[in-house]
């Protein structure tokens, strides 16, 4: 620790934040400049056996990453975006289900105790939102929705050039609207949520639950290694599983984003995470959303595009940039 302390101590830069993106499956840490250049950054394994395991998977990956040789600028500060609902003025992380995180964990005063460097928290889409926001499509429009399709699926809503947070900052949990009320069971204990259906997480885990009524299917032969795209291509050479679960997956979200369009009017719709790097599907999304929007919501919306941000580094660019929210 006391090595890490010399390194902090040295003259701290107001232009470069360390960024910590907290995911449920990696842990990715890196430097990164107010304009939204990555300096240097590192991926780390997450156990998520439980919470104490998901917490020193943290501390390990921050502590690695701040004692690794460094000639560059030291950061001003630490922005760290995680999974699940969090108190962004106090720095909490409250809990998680894609983590265990059931009992809240001041992720603020923990950081700033151990690096002697100020701490800004908040939820890991909301993180990514304010990348967009600084970074990709709030340089060109005022409101817009940014969806964010991976492991899981959560939202950032972005009115007037500000994040919508709600009462308790769990604004944009649009993984857990209810689009089929006879659907598949989900992990936070309703039935019929968007995330399993949609989510690149539930695809997998639908995929693999439904194969044994397709036993002619070509994803059988991926065994462990099936992943939504080998899904999506597959589902273009004309596999009857891979078509029902890409085609499922994508009236699911464009229900789900329809009733967003029609009720939040956004300027833009912008497509991040693992699940949108297939073009094709991301594209027929929007086309449903096109189709399906009210006139004077469609109109409005000037902008339906994937993020033009990497969809790699977003959350880490995100985490970064809390520092200057």
């Amino acid at each position: 620790m006391s090595e890490v302390r010399l390194h902090i101590r040295r003259e701290t830069d107001p232009e470069v934040a360390l960024g910590i993106d907290v995911g449920g499956t990696k842990i990715l840490v890196g430097y990164v400049t107010r304009s939204g250049q990555m300096l240097s950054s590192q991926s780390y394994p997450m156990d998520r056996t439980s919470q104490t395991s998901s917490l020193d998977s943290v501390w390990r990956a921050t502590e690695d990453f701040l004692t690794k040789p460094w000639a560059g600028s030291v950061p001003s500060a630490i922005g760290i975006g995680v999974v699940g609902h969090t108190d962004s003025d106090t720095g909490v992380w409250m809990q998680a289900i894609n983590i265990p995180i059931h009992e809240p964990v001041n992720l603020k005063l923990d950081l700033a105790a151990r690096y002697g460097l100020p701490v800004t928290v908040d939820n890991d889409v909301h993180a990514a939102a304010n990348a967009e926001l600084r970074f990709g499509a709030g340089c060109v429009y005022s409101s817009f929705v940014y969806l964010n399709v991976g492991t899981g699926i959560a939202m950032g809503i972005v009115e007037n050039g500000r994040l919508m947070r709600g009462a308790s900052n769990y604004a944009g949990e649009i993984g857990h609207m209810l689009v089929d009320p006879h659907g598949e069971p989900c992990i936070c204990g309703r039935r019929g949520c968007l995330e399993p259906i949609a989510s690149g997480g539930g695809i997998l885990g639908r995929a693999r639950q439904m194969l044994k009524q397709y036993p002619n299917s070509s994803l059988h032969r991926y065994g462990s290694g099936l992943h939504t795209q080998l899904i999506f291509d597959e589902a273009r050479r004309g596999d009857l599983l891979a078509e029902r679960l890409k085609k499922e997956a994508q009236e699911a979200l464009g229900i789900a984003l329809t009733n967003v369009v029609n009720l939040l009017n956004p300027g833009a719709v912008i497509l991040g995470g693992g699940v949108f790097q297939d073009k094709a599907f991301a594209n027929d999304l929007l086309k449903d959303i096109r189709k399906f929007s009210l006139p004077a919501a469609d109109a409005a919306l000037k902008c339906l595009r994937p993020s033009e941000l990497d969809p790699k580094w977003v959350g880490l660019l995100g985490a970064a940039s809390l520092v200057w929210r």
